[in-house]
Formats: structure tokens, C-alpha cells, sequence
């Protein structure tokens, strides 16, 4: 089988399984992100919105807002539009984007165009679907962040690389690795997470035939620009950029949650032993799949493989050297894309083994499907966040004229009451009490928050001078996004 995505080896059936495979991927995956596109706006993106809204122009978005919510070019489609408008607004960019990576993705070939009964190779389908139906990728590929136009890029940017490796000369493969390079690395930070492995990789193997022999054009026109724009924005705008901040989890648990989530399992829970343990095992079992997936196709000397190798490597090194503070799933988006590259082979693989093989291969594509869907469902019928919903809320509950409300996150909370006034008028009516638990008078509301899913507050509490609260109303959040939130009101 060719290690170009482009070029993959054709198979042959009386019907076109694999055409309809496809389409059907395509439907469901545009389906999914447009039904993700919904809901209110979460923390991060009211952040960049509420960060940006107010600049004079656009040139602030370089000079004045230097923080890790300000993704360039969607800060910029946010202060083109301004403040007030519905999350889909917001969102619209991104969801294009997601889109557009299921085009990118879609198998090219002759053999394709030649007859309906043939399509590219098996692995390059299986791609797709498991890109079409991911969870995680569905999250971030619709929210209104940098997330989707850099993956985008770094998809882009590698398949012109898969060029590159069969036609040394190809000026458009240079010109897309290069436009894709400054796009993805103006989008977000984590893009040098593909820029610096691949850029390695390429002045590598221009040391050896055929690239050397275009090698001052691939200097030049395909690595130099991109690098270019790198530093430029780490000595400018990334330098000295504020963190927002995070959930404090070790390393090896954030990892394993998003391995977990993203191949159809869940977070790991501090209260459920029985959900960290599948979890870790699903962790476990992916990681030994594409390790062993990416050591068998390195044994046929592809030069593919030794990059994809470098792509997943690169964020484990970047975390050993430079020990955060914190690491998030969102970070590793890209790397993720390139896991599925590997799970994707190795299906094809299993596919490859008779019979029984293939029934192995298809319920495991089949329960990688129906996991996600179900996440995905679930994002979409829970929605990333309800807080101007409760706001609203809580405005029509209130017997006076002032509502009082208090919380666990004030700082949070106090940006979501402040996007909540934006598009909802009577939400001006609350005063948000801080640091609630020591108020000269208890709040009437109280807003609690968990990032466990398991964790269910009490019915009732006794909130600040003994007073007493009943819960009202209970709030879920999808995986890998936002908390669960317990409202609750006083007893008078």
C-alpha cells in the first residue's frame, strides 16, 4: 500500500461500499459540527470576546490584548462583529473551517474517478470516518477559538508534505505547506507544535534524494516564511502573553482523559473507581495500538511515518522541557488528528485478516461511532454553558429589584455575568456578591461548580450566617468542557 494519502492503493467491490462509507461520513460529520454550533458561548470564548469587543481597532488585537484567549484571526472576526450577537455568529468561522477539513480529507485518486466500484484505499476512508465522527475534534473544531483553522493548516500542511516525498518539484505542495504555515502559526501557539516537528523533518531529509534537488526552493519558499512569522510573533506578540489559567491536574491524568474521550471513553474520575479504570484501560490499549501501528510502518523505511512519529513526540518533550503549569486536552488537538492517522491504519490492517479480522475491524469502528456520537449528542443537547440562561433566570425568580447572587468562581463568574449583560438586559438587575461564604448578608442565589462528573451537591446547604438553600436547578456539561453547575436559592 503507497504511504501517499493521495495515492493510496485502490480496492474493488460489486457495490461501492467504500463511496457510500464516505458520503456517509461526510453527512454525519457535518450534521454533528452544525449541530455542536449551538448553545451559548462558554468561558474561553466570552473571554476573547469581552477581551476584544472594546478595542478601536483591530490593531489592539496585536499590540494591546496580550493573552492566551486572543487567537488572532478569530479575535479579529470578533471585533468585526461586536459584542451582542448570537454564539453561532461567533462560531460561524470555526464551523466553516471543521468543514473544510472533511473536504481536505476527502480520498483523491484515479481510481476513483475512474470507475464508481472503485475508491482509495481502505486506511484513507477509515481516516476520515474517524475524523467525521470525533468527538473532541467536533468540540474545539466549533467553538469560537483558533482551534479549527489550525488543524486545518497543520492537515494542509502535511499532506503537501506526502507530495513533497513523490514529486521533489512540486511548487504548489511549497506554496501550500508555506501559506498554511503562517495561517495556522497566526491562528494559535499550538501550531509550532506541527511546525517545529515538520520543519525538522523536512531540512532532514533534503539532505538526502530527490528533495535536495529542490532544496533551495523548499528553503526558501516553503520553511523560511512560516519560520519567519513564527519568531516574529514569539518576540512580539507571545512573549510575556498572560496565562489564563486552568484546573491544577497532573499531566499523566489530562492525558489519559483525552486519550480516553477521544477513542469513545470517559474522563478519569476521583469518585468513580469503576470509570477510571475502563478509561485507563482504553488508554492503555489505544496507546500500545498506535505505537505498535507507527512502529510496523516505520519498519517500511515511509518517511511519513518517522513524521508522524516526530508530530506525536513533539508535545510530549515541549511538556518535559518546559513543565507548565497546567496542560489542557485543547493543546494537543493536532496530535490527536494524527493518532487517528494511525488507528486508521491499523483497521485497514485488521481488515486484512480474513474474515474475522474484518468483524473485529467493523465493531471497532462501530463502537468508536456510536461513543462519540453519543458525546457529541450530548454536547449539543447540554449545550457548553448556561449561565446567561441561569442569569436570566434567577432575574425572574427575585423578589426584589436586586438579585443577589454569589458562587464558587468569582473571577469567572464575574466575566460571564458581564457577556450575560450583552445579551440579555434584565441580567443588569444582579449584584454578584463575592467571596460569598464572608458576606455582611447571604446572597439569595448561590451558583456551585465541579469539575467532576460524578460529584452530585446535596439537595440542601447551609450557606453563609447559617442561612439555609435548596437546590433549584442542576446543570450538566459535556466531557472534556466547562462544569456541572448546582444553583441554589435561600429558604426564607
Amino acid at each position: 500500500m503507497s504511504d501517499t494519502f493521495l495515492n493510496a492503493s485502490s480496492f474493488r467491490h460489486r457495490f461501492p461500499w467504500g463511496l457510500l462509507v464516505v458520503c456517509g461520513a461526510l453527512l454525519a460529520g457535518v450534521s454533528l459540527r452544525c449541530s455542536a454550533s449551538t448553545g451559548e458561548l462558554w468561558l474561553d470564548e466570552l473571554w476573547s470576546l469581552l477581551k476584544v469587543s472594546q478595542l478601536p481597532n483591530p490593531v489592539g488585537i496585536l499590540t494591546t490584548v496580550k493573552h492566551d484567549n486572543n487567537h488572532i484571526l478569530n479575535s479579529l472576526w470578533m471585533w468585526v462583529c461586536g459584542p451582542g450577537h448570537g454564539a453561532i455568529l461567533y462560531r460561524l468561522p470555526s464551523l466553516i473551517f471543521s468543514l473544510m477539513l472533511l473536504v481536505l480529507l476527502i480520498p483523491r485518486g484515479r481510481s476513483i474517478r475512474r470507475e464508481r466500484n472503485e475508491v482509495v484505499g481502505r486506511w484513507s476512508v477509515i481516516w476520515l470516518t474517524l475524523v467525521a465522527f470525533s468527538y473532541p475534534l467536533t468540540l474545539y473544531g466549533t467553538e469560537a477559538r483558533g482551534y479549527s483553522l489550525t488543524l486545518l493548516c497543520a492537515a494542509a500542511a502535511f499532506l503537501s508534505l506526502t507530495r513533497l516525498t513523490t514529486n521533489a518539484f512540486d511548487r504548489g505542495a511549497i506554496a501550500i505547506f508555506a501559506v498554511a504555515g503562517i495561517l495556522g502559526i497566526v491562528s494559535h501557539a499550538i501550531y509550532t507544535l506541527f511546525l517545529a516537528p515538520s520543519v525538522a523533518w523536512l531540512l532532514w531529509n533534503m539532505r538526502r534524494s530527490p528533495l535536495r534537488e529542490n532544496s533551495r526552493a523548499i528553503l526558501l519558499g516553503g520553511i523560511v516564511p512560516p519560520v519567519l512569522v513564527a519568531c516574529a510573533l514569539t518576540l512580539t506578540f507571545y512573549r510575556g502573553m498572560e496565562i489564563g489559567g486552568a484546573p491544577l491536574l497532573p499531566y499523566l491524568e489530562v492525558a489519559a482523559s483525552t486519550i480516553s474521550v477521544s477513542f469513545g471513553g470517559e474522563s478519569l474520575s476521583s469518585i468513580n473507581p469503576s470509570v477510571t479504570g475502563w478509561s485507563l484501560f482504553l488508554c492503555l490499549a489505544i496507546t500500545l495500538m498506535c505505537v505498535a501501528e507507527l512502529v510496523l510502518w516505520l519498519r517500511v523505511g515511509s518517511p511519513m511515518a518517522s513524521l508522524v512519529g516526530l508530530l506525536l513526540l513533539t508535545p510530549w518533550v515541549a511538556v518535559i522541557v518546559l513543565q507548565p503549569h497546567f496542560i489542557l486536552p485543547r493543546y494537543f488537538v493536532i496530535q490527536l488528528f494524527f493518532a487517528y492517522l494511525l488507528a486508521a491504519r491499523f483497521l485497514d490492517r485488521l481488515f486484512r485478516q480474513g474474515i474475522v479480522g474484518s468483524l473485529v475491524a467493523i465493531s471497532l469502528i462501530v463502537a468508536f461511532i456510536f461513543a462519540n456520537t453519543h458525546h457529541t449528542l450530548t454536547l449539543a443537547r447540554v449545550g457548553r454553558s448556561h449561565f446567561v440562561e441561569i442569569f436570566q433566570g434567577l432575574t425572574a425568580q427575585g423578589i426584589e429589584r436586586t438579585v443577589t447572587v454569589g458562587g464558587d468562581q468569582d473571577f469567572q463568574n464575574g466575566l460571564r455575568l458581564a457577556y450575560a449583560r450583552t445579551v440579555a438586559l434584565q441580567t443588569s438587575a444582579i449584584l454578584y456578591i463575592p467571596n460569598y461564604r464572608n458576606a455582611a448578608a447571604p446572597p439569595q442565589f448561590i451558583v456551585r461548580e465541579t469539575l467532576e462528573a460524578y460529584e452530585v451537591f446535596s439537595d440542601e446547604m447551609i450557606g453563609p450566617q447559617g442561612s439555609a438553600y435548596k437546590q433549584i436547578q442542576r446543570y450538566r456539561a459535556p466531557q472534556l468542557n466547562g462544569s456541572h453547575v448546582t444553583v441554589y436559592e435561600i429558604v426564607r
